[in-house]
């Protein structure tokens, strides 16, 4: 059986970071729309690649950073391109 604090880590980082991050979420959801929104999905792997070189000092080699770029890049042009917008046609 696990510790009475392990037991309450695992309370506060299942409700309270849940919660907080669902209703952060659903406020952007608000404000900036459904499909705008999910990029945030997107980017989280250039966050995680941030934190882990900071915080852990792991190594980021180059296919990771074409990864990065990529994601970079889709995610801009899913934040830029309207689907709506009439296209020229060549």
């Amino acid at each position: 059986m696990p510790s009475t604090a392990a037991l309450i880590a695992l309370a506060v980082l299942g409700v309270v970071c849940t919660v907080l991050g669902l209703v952060i979420f659903f406020q952007l959801i608000g404000e900036a729309g459904a499909s705008r929104a999910s990029i945030i999905t997107y980017v989280n792997p250039v966050v995680a690649v941030i934190v882990g070189v900071l915080a852990l000092h792991e190594h980021v080699g180059v296919m990771s950073l074409l990864g990065l770029l990529l994601i970079l890049g889709g995610s801009w042009l899913a934040a830029h391109v309207d689907p709506a917008a009439p296209r020229s046609s060549s």
